[in-house]
């Protein structure tokens, strides 16, 4: 099977050529799909935020850290899947059987995510921390133009108006802080673009396997744990941390580890959740309003300073955000 995006079928929530609706999910079933992801990635997002504040132990290996939560995360799934210690159908995780056929529908997925993991902290380390939230909103246009071209769905003009407010919103907080440079601009606009596709991948491989939850999820982490291993050697990482860390022996180190591990994949679970009710379009805007949600979030608890431009321009892209959600909501076409 090819991995073109062509060749995967198209979504069962795309629009047909006469204004069909979408699967009929309930309101409230999609608002707390919405909700809970905003939740999980917000609260997850401290947790970390927290451990490595606080933490003696400083860990600047991205390339590692990922695959050490990726391992978590396999060793995870494949324990539930043979214990089963709850047997609630939605908590009921398969054992893995490896399917060739199965595979090459998740590759495209894995090769994209390689992509995330790649442009993460390259991102983090050339754009500036004032220019990220009018930078990761830019993935929402982009979220748009694919979800046009690789699944065919248009966006309501209504829709779009709310898309606008929060990029306006999200523009004006960032105003007085921007600052250019070749290779910022590179990856302030790279980056929203390979999040707003992996966003696509996620739900066009749901769609294509009947949107087995458990089964995308054990694929991927596997695939992407054997994609990962050379890049993790290539990076040069192992030789920095063999020479650098004195913390290998230390509890609170693997503690901490796996801490992170977990809320990343309770990260990814509430967003592959989010999407089995919801669109591209609509994931790439919560992940928008949690970074917008957590700014206020990180004011109150550590202090830091927002000014009156930053408050507004957030409370604009916050208003935004519900706008938009109502509009969905309401259209049931998510």
């Amino acid at each position: 099977m090819s991995t073109n995006p062509g060749s995967l079928p198209l979504p069962a929530t795309s629009l047909s050529s006469k204004g069909g609706r979408y699967f009929m999910n309930s309101t409230g079933t999609i608002l707390t799909s919405y909700a809970l992801y905003l939740v999980v990635s917000v609260s997850s997002t401290f947790i970390n935020k927290l451990l490595f504040t606080f933490s003696e132990y400083k860990f600047p290996y991205p390339f590692f850290t990922v695959f050490f939560q990726l391992i978590v995360t396999f060793i995870f799934l494949t324990l539930w899947s043979i214990i089963k210690p709850l047997r609630q159908s939605y908590a009921r995780i398969p054992v893995l059987r490896w399917d060739s056929s199965v595979a090459i529908r998740v590759a495209p997925l894995t090769i994209v995510y390689m992509c995330v993991i790649i442009f993460n902290p390259m991102f983090l380390q050339h754009v500036e921390v004032t220019s990220y939230h009018f930078s990761h909103s830019l993935s929402i246009v982009f979220s748009m133009m694919f979800s046009y071209l690789m699944l065919r769905v248009e966006t309501s003009p209504r829709v779009k108006s709310a898309c606008i407010i929060i990029l306006f919103g999200t523009c004006i907080s960032s105003m007085g802080y921007l600052s250019f440079s070749l290779v910022g601009a590179f990856y302030a606009v790279a980056w929203p673009t390979v999040v707003s596709i992996y966003g696509i991948y996620l739900k066009k491989t749901l769609t294509s396997l009947k949107n087995d939850f458990w089964c995308v999820i054990q694929y991927n982490t596997l695939m992407s744990i054997v994609i990962l291993t050379p890049l993790v050697v290539l990076s040069g990482e192992l030789r920095d941390i063999f020479t650098t860390v004195w913390f290998w022996d230390e509890f609170g180190f693997w503690l901490q580890m796996i801490i992170t591990s977990i809320t990343g994949f309770c990260i990814n679970a509430s967003m592959l959740l989010l999407l089995m009710y919801t669109s591209p379009l609509t994931a790439t805007v919560a992940s928008t309003t949690k970074t917008i949600v957590q700014t206020f979030v990180a004011t109150l608890i550590f202090g830091n300073r927002m000014s009156l431009l930053n408050v507004i321009g957030l409370v604009v892209a916050l208003i935004g955000s519900g706008y938009f959600a109502y509009l969905r909501s309401g259209e049931l076409k998510l």
